[in-house]
Formats: structure tokens, sequence, C-alpha cells
């Protein structure tokens, strides 16, 4: 009995040959056909002669053949990946709206931070958004499971997602940066801040142009898995190892940043200590960053990447939607204290405002030698009737004196 003559026998003439030769090695006979599906090595050299020999399309279908007459069950990871988008992003919708209403409908202010992380959000939502079609068409199953032209459709998604992943990410970062200006009016602070804008822009427009151009002709990112077409594409995974390291590494610098001028402001030990635990939670960016960091480990070694690629797409949708939660975090206190005064307090200006509270240190940055002086000027205008006085302009000026 040869293998035409057993359930291998509906796989194409092609692939036959290849199933032929791979069970004449086998232990196996060739009409065990339970045997061959448990003769891992059987299987693996099969499928890798068709894919060699006949095509990818045809070494899936007999992948996907052989799933079928072996009976072996298979994985899914389809649902994290939209559950995640869905859940995240609405809470960062949430988040982002909750501070618009307290800079503009209580602070009355509008900053660049807040332009910033609301553009952030805009190339967030394509992100999210696209992970269900991405689901519909097959990620998080195995590759040849999925029909030829719905590999196609995930890809054309995916490629959609990392632009976008890429521009929300480094908008996120100029917001945060953005927010440190405004709060902290220290020169040599914002001379860092100001630096580390200018290497974010640059490091999220290369980013985001890598990206776009990772493959030539740019389609060949979703049509050259098929191997019919010609075209070139980088080292994605190389790139991804060398772009998260750097990544990691402004996330910590950008998180840790504002720990510094916060140690010098005139605020209670608890104070300093809550506003620089809620700063911390930046942190999980970092942790998230890692986790998709080991996923493109699994990745790089697979041939199955709609499913092994799943991990490092829904670590990013959560990087994302993470990082853009932790920026908004900040004015949570002081809307909570609009809201309900009676359990929370009277709000403050500090991380809504303009400014910071005063620093004990100089604008150079050095230590204060003298007393804080508060200069009011008035103006005072009088007509037949009354008397009135105005403030005109209100200023604390920290003026030196030798010691």
């Amino acid at each position: 009995m040869s293998l035409v003559d057993g359930p291998f026998g509906s796989l194409s003439s092609c692939a036959l040959n290849c199933f032929s030769t791979a069970a004449n090695q086998s232990s196996c006979l060739v009409s065990n056909a339970t045997c061959l599906c448990l003769d891992s090595t059987f299987f693996t050299q099969a499928t890798d002669c068709t894919t060699l020999d006949c095509g990818v399309k045809a070494g899936l279908s007999a992948t996907n053949l052989t799933m079928s007459i072996c009976d072996i069950p298979q994985a899914s990871q389809a649902l994290i990946s939209p559950v995640l988008a869905g859940v995240l992003g609405m809470l960062a919708l949430i988040m982002v709206t909750l501070r618009l209403i307290q800079r503009t409908v209580f602070n009355r202010l509008f900053g660049l931070d807040d332009g910033l992380i609301v553009a952030a959000l805009i190339c967030a939502a394509p992100l999210n958004c696209t992970m269900f079609p991405m689901q519909k068409f097959g990620l998080g199953t195995n590759i040849w499971t999925i029909p030829f032209k719905h590999i196609t459709k995930e890809l054309e998604l995916l490629y959609v997602a990392e632009v976008c992943y890429m521009a929300a990410e480094a908008l996120t970062q100029l917001s945060f940066l953005a927010f440190y200006l405004r709060i902290f009016p220290i020169p040599r602070f914002q001379l860092i801040c100001y630096c580390l804008m200018g290497l974010s822009i640059c490091f999220g427009i290369s980013n985001t142009f890598v990206m776009i151009f990772q493959c030539t002709p740019v389609p060949y990112f979703w049509s050259g898995w098929t191997g019919e077409y010609e075209g070139t594409c980088i080292d994605i995974n190389g790139y991804s190892w060398y772009k998260a390291a750097i990544q990691i590494a402004m996330d910590l610098g950008i998180i840790t940043l504002p720990i510094w001028p916060l140690l010098h402001t005139a605020m209670s030990t608890k104070k300093k200590i809550q506003i620089i635990l809620m700063f911390c939670t930046g942190f999980l960016i970092t942790v998230v960053s890692c986790l998709r960091l080991r996923s493109l480990v699994v990745f790089s070694k697979s041939t199955n990447t709609t499913y092994a690629n799943t991990p490092a797409i829904y670590w990013s949708v959560v990087e994302c939607d993470v990082a853009i939660i932790c920026a908004c975090m900040p004015c949570l206190p002081s809307l909570l204290k609009h809201l309900f005064p009676s359990l929370f307090g009277q709000p403050s200006s500090y991380l809504n405002g303009n400014r910071s509270p005063k620093y004990n240190e100089h604008s150079d940055g050095s230590m204060p030698l003298g007393r804080i002086q508060k200069d009011t000027s008035w103006q005072v205008s009088t007509s037949e009737t009354q008397l009135v006085h105005e403030p005109v302009e209100e200023s604390v000026a920290m003026k030196s004196q030798p010691a």
C-alpha cells in the first residue's frame, strides 16, 4: 500500500512526492497514518520539502490537511488582542477625556502637552481598531488554517498598526516632556527636556519612516509571504531589538526625570512621596516594553507568523494605551478635588496650572542663600462715588543675600 492509497492521498501531486519521500525515511509503515502522525521528523521533512519545492501556499495547504488527518488540536490566541485593545483603548479614551475636562472646564487652560496627548490618542485609535478585523482575518490562529486572501488582509492591517504605533509612541513621550516643561520652570531641567524632546522627535520620525518603507516595494510587506513576488524587506527582528533597547532607555529617562525637581519643591515629604509614586506608575510602560521584547524572541524563531507574532502585537497595544493612561494620571487628583472637594480637599494648581510650587533653589540650580520676598504692586483708581483697587501684578521673587 502506497501513501496515495491512504489518507494523505488527497495532497497535491507535488506535495505527495515530498510526503512519500519523507515516509520512506520514517520508521513507520506507509499505511500506518497514526504512526506517521506521531513522527515529528516525518512531518517536518514533508512540510519543509513541500514549501521549498511546491511553494508556500502548497506547503500551508499540506500542513493544514496533515493537521486535520492527524486530528491535532489547533492552539488559538485570537481573542487576546481585540479584548486588550477594546478595554485599554476605551480606558485611554476616558482618561484623555477626563484630562481635557479638567484642563479646559476647570482650569480653562489647554497646553501643548494636552494637544500632544490628543494627537497620540488619535494615532493609537487605528492601532486599537485594527485588532478587531485582524482577529477576523486570522490573527492569533495558525497560519495554515487561514484562507490565503485573509493572510494578505491581516498583513495589510498589521502594516497600518505598526505605523500608527510608532507615531503614537513618540507623541506620548513628547506629551510627557511638554508637561514637565509646563510645571517645572527650572532652566537646567528644561534644557534636559528640550534635548529629550529633540531626541524623541528624531527617533519617532525615523521609526515611522522605517515602518512605512521597511519593504521595497511597499506592497511586498503584505504580498511577499506567497513567494510569488519579487522584493526585499529589512531584518525587522534585528531592527525591533535595536529600537526596543533605545526605547526602553528613553522611557526610563523620561519617567525618572521629574524626581529630582520634585525633591526640591516646597511641599511636605508626604506630598512629595505621593506625587513621585504617581509618576512612577510610568514604570509600567517599561515593564510592558520588556515583555514585548521577550515576545520577539519567540516570533523570530517561528514560521507560523499569524500565531507567533500575536504576543508582540498585543503587547504593543498595551504599551501604547498604558503610556497614554499614565500621561493623564497627574490631572486626575485635581479633577477629583474639583468634583468632590468634601472627599478629596480643595484643588491646587500644582500639576495642572502653568507652573509648580516654589522651588528651594535658584534658576541656575543652586540652593538659596537668603529669604523669599513677595512683591505686590497695586493699581488704584478713583471715581466720584467709590474707591477701587485691583491687583495688576503679583510675583514671587527669590533674592539671595550673603550668608
